[in-house]
């Protein structure tokens, strides 16, 4: 296995290679080379290097509701991303992977919007009749979150991956978790006459969530463009 020392020495190295200087980007790219040589260190193995995960709190169990899930897959398309899910003993946890700087900003996003859907889904059930069925509200609870998704996809542009970068993707998720399980989530149950007023509240209430602008502009056109 390579040491980590190595491997933070190559990276500070082709870091340095895109300096304006052009006598020190020389000699710092040709030192890279020279280290990823001896050390047998494969471009693959360097873009994964700089892979990481950020892990993200849920309020869900052991099978996450769909719009959790369709959240999280909202903002992996916007930020490159990949996620995983798990569930520790009490609570159940959203880990999002990919590229360092990618992953600290996806979790980030995800947990605010996540924050946002919570509250507006709660607001909304606070408006619904106290004399209807539990199934009844968690049905209408759940059309509102999924439309409520819907909403929020104007906040972000989805990039394209690359099969490159799925590959690497699935080799750092391989090497990291092993063989996982496909996810099962909760399904929504099929709506009736009258939820069609869930999915009307829920895409408005999506449609006016906020997310910073470093993260929705700058941010995000550093991690794609750069």
């Amino acid at each position: 296995m390579i040491p980590d020392r190595v491997m933070r020495k190559i990276q500070r190295c082709l870091a340095l290679s895109k300096s304006d200087n052009g006598n020190e980007a020389g000699i710092a790219l040709r030192q890279a080379q020279v280290l990823m040589a001896e050390h047998g260190v494969s471009q693959e193995a360097l873009a994964i290097a700089d892979f990481d995960v950020a892990s993200v709190d849920t309020r869900a169990g052991r099978t996450p509701p769909r719009y959790l899930e369709s959240l999280a897959q909202l903002v992996n398309a916007a930020f490159g991303t990949t996620t995983v899910y798990s569930w520790r003993g009490v609570k159940g946890v959203i880990e999002f992977l990919g590229p360092r700087d990618a992953v600290l900003i996806a979790g980030y996003s995800f947990e605010v919007l996540q924050r946002q859907l919570i509250r507006d889904r709660r607001n909304f059930l606070c408006t619904q009749s106290p004399r209807l069925k539990r199934m009844t509200k968690i049905r209408r609870g759940d059309a509102f979150a999924e439309a409520w998704v819907v909403g929020v996809r104007k906040l972000v542009r989805p990039m394209a991956m690359t099969d490159e970068m799925k590959t690497l993707h699935r080799t750092y998720r391989e090497r990291r978790f092993g063989a996982l399980d496909m996810l099962t989530t909760r399904e929504r149950q099929p709506l009736r006459r009258h939820d069609h007023v869930a999915v009307e509240a829920g895409y408005e209430a999506g449609s006016s969530a906020q997310l910073s602008a470093g993260v929705t502009r700058t941010q995000r056109e550093g991690l794609t463009h750069g």
